[in-house]
């Protein structure tokens, strides 16, 4: 029996997945949840001074130059960025970049006595601002902030007297007033002139989330259900979260970030990557001689690199649609299978003889990942399916092992399944893996309280696990 393939209409396709409701246990974290607002400016902080401190010391070896201790400084970013309704954890973000992490390197044009934390004023023929206090410092960097996120306010309505250099004329004609409600926006002239600015702040934000076991609010992650939309206000750069990961036979391991690009770790060999302009890598899978590789787009193209490009591809591709999941290639390096949301399977080459597992749910984004074994060692004759809660679906002569399964939950994300077909580990979106069989028993991935992990690949003696920022561990 040949594999089954489903090519709905894109137009009907689309009505279905607009009807469909996934459904999630109570209390859960709902798979694929996007921001789609950005990161304010304005808001109460999420961290706490003890969290902002705690980050600070783990991961600087710079000197503290600022004029009082980080635990007071981190408790004024707070204190001072709630009264304005300004992120404060944002702030102190920015001032780590602004400021090389409170060492003033060389003392440049701020000095740390100056309490300026976020270069303000430090232009060309510009009178440097300075602040008599650390706390003062802090407030005239908030105000600031406020004047360019919120288009109304004025002076006379600060919750403390006004610090902010531009004084009480210039606060209230400020030109940029309101310019950048979210962070994204800064950067190109608003606040600095570095085109990057914005992607330094949020990606140093995005690791304080982590730090403190918080889901990042950039980038975001649609693969659990599906979804074609990306965050709006997060910077192209935070928009490319790790999908995938694979190992090389000859050593070393891949991952796959979702713009395509293909990064190379232990050694593995680099045959490229291709370059997508927004988030829409799905998966990468290895050519059983280490010497290429696949990767799979949501929209059901190939592209093959290294010797992997003699392989003839699927006929499955729907432009502007992110359906496709999941890719395998064969044993013996001459097929290929693509596994779609909707549970269909598409072949090519030797991958064509293949039997079908029962898996195709119309209109329901719910499969995940699929897997191939052999039983000769030399021909891929066995299939599986792993479905978002956790069901293993089986044909040929894939044995049928035990799987964790989360009734209503869909939450499994990535399959290995040994060579010969004698045992499995699925991947769970918290950290969690969980083995059958002849495979190792692993801890988990780095175990946290929300949905992350990705991608989940056999490398050596154990695992390699990847996360939606394109972290990797090994375990």
């Amino acid at each position: 029996m040949r594999l089954r393939r489903c090519l709905p209409s894109l137009v009907a396709a689309l009505a279905l997945a607009a009807a469909l409701v996934v459904p999630v246990v109570a209390g859960s974290t709902p798979a694929g949840a996007v921001d789609t607002s950005g990161q304010p400016v304005m808001g109460t902080s999420r961290l706490t001074a003890a969290q902002l401190a705690a980050f600070f010391r783990a991961n600087t070896s710079s000197a503290y130059r600022a004029t009082v201790p980080i635990d007071v400084l981190a408790q004024y970013y707070v204190d001072e960025g709630n009264a304005e309704n300004v992120r404060g954890d944002v702030a102190f973000a920015q001032s780590i970049v602004e400021t090389g992490w409170f060492d003033f390197p060389d003392y440049g044009m701020v000095r740390p006595w100056y309490n300026n934390f976020a270069g303000m004023n430090a232009c060309g023929g510009c009178t440097v601002f300075q602040a008599p206090t650390a706390q003062l410092g802090v407030r005239a960097q908030i105000q600031h902030l406020r004047l360019y996120a919120d288009p109304t306010v004025t002076w006379q309505q600060l919750r403390f007297p006004l610090v902010d250099p531009l004084g009480p004329t210039g606060y209230n004609t400020f030109f940029k007033r309101g310019v950048a409600p979210t962070w994204s926006q800064m950067g190109n002239g608003n606040w600095a002139m570095d085109p990057t600015y914005a992607t330094k702040v949020l990606g140093l934000y995005n690791r304080m989330l982590l730090f403190a076991g918080l889901p990042s609010a950039c980038p975001p992650d649609a693969l659990g259900v599906g979804s074609p939309f990306f965050a709006v206000g997060c910077p192209l750069a935070l928009r490319q979260p790790g999908r995938a990961v694979a190992a090389n036979p000859r050593g070393g391991y891949y991952v796959l970030n979702g713009d395509g690009h293909v990064s190379a770790f232990g050694g593995a060999p680099d045959y490229g990557s291709p370059a997508f302009s927004f988030e829409i890598a799905r998966d990468i899978a290895v050519t059983p001689d280490g010497g290429g590789y696949v990767v799979l787009d949501g929209f059901g193209a190939v592209h093959e690199f290294g010797d992997a490009v003699s392989i003839p591809v699927p006929n499955a591709y729907w432009p502007n649609w992110d359906i496709a999941r999941s890719v395998a290639i064969t044993r013996d390096g001459r097929g290929i299978v693509v596994l779609d949301a909707w549970g269909g399977l598409h072949t090519s080459g030797t991958a064509a003889s293949l039997p079908a597992p029962s898996t195709y749910w119309p209109g329901w984004d719910i499969a995940r990942a699929v897997g191939l074994s052999s039983a000769d060692g030399v021909h891929s004759t066995g299939v599986y399916v792993l479905d978002g809660w956790g069901a293993l679906h089986v044909a040929g002569t894939a044995r049928a092992l035990p799987s964790p399964y989360w009734s209503g939950w869909d939450i499994a994300r990535s399959l290995v399944v040994a060579p010969d077909g004698s045992g499995l580990a699925v991947l769970d979106g918290f950290g969690g893996v969980h083995t059958t069989g002849s495979m190792r028993v692993a801890s988990s991935a780095g175990y946290v309280d929300f949905d992350r992990w990705r991608g989940l690949t056999a490398s050596g003696s154990g695992y390699v696990a990847v996360r939606s920022d394109g972290y990797a561990t090994a375990r």
